[in-house]
């Protein structure tokens, strides 16, 4: 079906309105629905071209900026009791073509919530980890959480010949070696020459890494309480606002009433901040300006309780470095990255 303009669709020689669109888009997602839970065989295609119609609908609702057809999107969804976080499911698990691949339609899980935690995987990394069948049709969401640290790779073994070894003068020799590691290390990368770090250096290296996992746990679980915070404060208010509970109703048949699942209005399986940022952000309750006002200001609180071994006199590119591998920890990956940052310019 071809779009013509934001006001009507050309299907072949017949040309479709966006009532009529939404309508056959409606019956086609029943059809879908149905099959999924009749055939089960058939629930991955199921999901797949359901997540499709619904970015198709999603996108010309965006691009029409109209309220007839916002309120046709909401009936729709309302329809099938699709909460926004439903609908991105289903849109990102349409728009992986690992996911898509006929070849592997039988080697992997064809839950919704499973296959979701698929999609955040990089479609390269996925292909890998289904044909060493680490990935199956059996594969839970905590399976699969625990599969997506990156692959490591076997490297051929050199033999090689050690020619020297490096040593510094005791006094304020973090401060001295801090000032050139990066430097130094790069330069042995750029020359393939291999390295061992002394006890010494490895004892700074490993405060500082478990230093950041004490940063990065403190930064969750401040996101933790401020998602519990809003989501709370929401739906009390709307659920007295529209009448539909008391102030005896439990928090539980709240949830209940305002047609929630536990897991969009909770912070059940969030591993990270990011994810519970990503959970809160899509129930909409909170600006994206105003979350990234209280991460740094976590952040900047994380930074003063856990101070680093590392002396302050040392070059600030070297403490930037470790704020942005801090900043790199938190992301899905947890690849750090080192560049120029300037945290103390953060105002709090």
């Amino acid at each position: 079906m071809k779009k013509n303009n934001l006001t009507q669709f050309i299907d072949g020689n017949y040309i479709q309105f966006p009532a009529e669109y939404f309508a056959t888009s409606k019956q086609n997602i029943q059809k879908l629905v149905q099959a999924q839970t009749v055939h089960e065989h058939h629930a991955l295609r199921c999901i797949i071209e359901i997540g499709k119609t619904l970015s198709h609908l999603y996108d010309f609702k965006k691009r029409s900026k109209s309220p007839r057809i916002d309120k046709m999107w909401e009936e729709l969804v309302a329809e099938f009791h699709y909460s926004p976080s439903t609908v991105t499911k289903y849109i990102k698990i349409s728009k992986n073509p690992v996911i898509a691949d006929e070849r592997f339609k039988n080697r992997i899980p064809s839950s919704v919530y499973s296959l979701y935690e698929l999609s955040k995987i990089e479609p390269i990394a996925l292909q890998l980890l289904i044909e060493s069948n680490e990935v199956t049709n059996s594969s839970g969401r905590t399976e699969i959480d625990a599969l997506t640290s990156p692959i490591k790779i076997k490297k051929k073994t050199k033999i090689q010949i050690p020619i020297m070894t490096l040593s510094i003068d005791k006094k304020d020799w973090i401060s001295s070696y801090k000032s050139f590691d990066d430097d130094l290390i790069d330069f042995l990368k750029t020359r393939n020459i291999s390295y061992s770090l002394s006890p010494q250096v490895k004892s700074i290296d490993k405060s500082e890494e478990t230093r950041f996992k004490k940063i990065e746990h403190f930064v969750f679980q401040q996101s933790k309480a401020l998602f519990n915070k809003v989501v709370k404060n929401y739906i009390n208010r709307e659920c007295v606002t529209k009448n539909l509970c008391t102030s005896k109703t439990s928090f539980k048949r709240k949830i209940q009433l305002m047609k929630y699942d536990k897991e969009e209005v909770t912070t059940d399986g969030c591993m990270t901040a990011n994810e519970v940022q990503e959970r809160l952000l899509i129930l909409g309750f909170l600006e994206e300006s105003i979350w990234n006002e209280y991460r740094m200001k976590w952040t900047a609180e994380a930074f003063a309780k856990f101070p680093s071994r590392i002396p302050v006199s040392v070059d600030t590119n070297i403490t930037d470095g470790w704020n942005d591998y801090f900043e790199q920890k938190l992301s899905k990956n947890f690849t750090p990255v080192k560049k120029k940052r300037e945290f103390t310019g953060f105002k709090v």
